[in-house]
């Protein structure tokens, strides 16, 4: 008999509290994972951040027919035929060499089972889409790959009975949005002068001379005033609840409703300070 998907478990109040992570943004459906399971799975919030994530994220675009990063505003779910571009992504990602180190024994649990499209698809329709809506949210995906220690029921007990965001956890988040406006802002005017840097005359000189100082330019400086606001508030939200800056988790040990937040919001803004931060 088929496997069943765990929306029976599910009532009514937990049914459209789990749809309403699933219509958060994939950073945030991970958050609230990640919240929810820290202890079990804290240890593998990196590979969620720096693979999977990515992976999804590539996928949307993929979808979309978004070529550049500055154009892409973070989506939610996939199409179940886009969740099978995911999977394959994501197999295709773990077997290049030089991604190596993500097939390590400390990453087994996060490893996707290999399987063919066919198998996925039905794998997809009749396990990962808890709630049928015909779609793969990041959550659903979450759920699936660790359910060892997962499922949507479990989920939906622990997420619950963790309330309302915390206004600082909520200050840091909007304060790395902010940073996000900025750098869109900053990458499509670099975008554009590139563009015309491309051709000639005076126009393309003009172009040239306006990219050679866009490190200094007000773009530049909002996103540096952002970034520093965003530490800022990153640095209090931690100090408020707790010391889980370098990751962890995964020991069984006690932990916070937020850890997952915090732990995530550290992660994103040293990606951003690496790319963007004055040097």
């Amino acid at each position: 008999m088929a496997a069943k998907s765990f929306t029976e478990k599910l009532d009514a109040e937990a049914l459209a509290f789990f749809n309403s992570v699933c219509e958060k943004k994939f950073s945030e459906q991970a958050v609230h994972f990640l919240n929810a399971y820290w202890p079990e799975i804290g240890s593998q919030a990196e590979f969620i951040f720096t693979v999977a994530w990515e992976t999804i994220k590539y996928a949307d675009m993929h979808f979309k027919g978004i070529q550049l990063v500055f154009k892409y505003e973070e989506g939610n779910e996939l199409d179940l035929n886009i969740g099978l571009y995911f999977y394959e992504q994501l197999c295709k990602f773990l077997e290049q060499p030089k991604n190596k180190q993500w097939t390590e024994d400390q990453w087994k649990i996060s490893q996707p089972e290999m399987l063919t499209a066919i198998r996925r698809k039905q794998e997809l329709r009749e396990k990962v889409d808890v709630n049928f809506d015909g779609k793969v949210s990041f959550l659903e995906y979450l759920l699936h790959q660790y359910q060892e220690f997962a499922n949507p029921a479990d989920f939906c007990v622990r997420a619950m009975n963790h309330g309302e965001e915390h206004p600082e956890i909520r200050k840091a988040r909007l304060a790395l949005e902010e940073v996000n406006k900025r750098i869109r802002e900053y990458e499509a005017e670099k975008a554009r002068l590139e563009a015309e840097a491309a051709g000639t005359g005076v126009k393309a000189l003009r172009a040239k001379n306006m990219l050679a100082q866009l490190d200094s330019s007000p773009l530049a400086e909002e996103l540096n005033k952002a970034l520093i606001t965003a530490e800022a508030a990153v640095r209090i939200a931690t100090r408020k609840f707790g010391g889980v800056k370098g990751g962890g988790g995964g020991d069984g040990a006690a932990s916070g409703p937020n850890d997952g937040a915090v732990w995530w919001m550290n992660r994103d803004l040293e990606e951003k300070k690496k790319r963007y931060g004055r040097k």
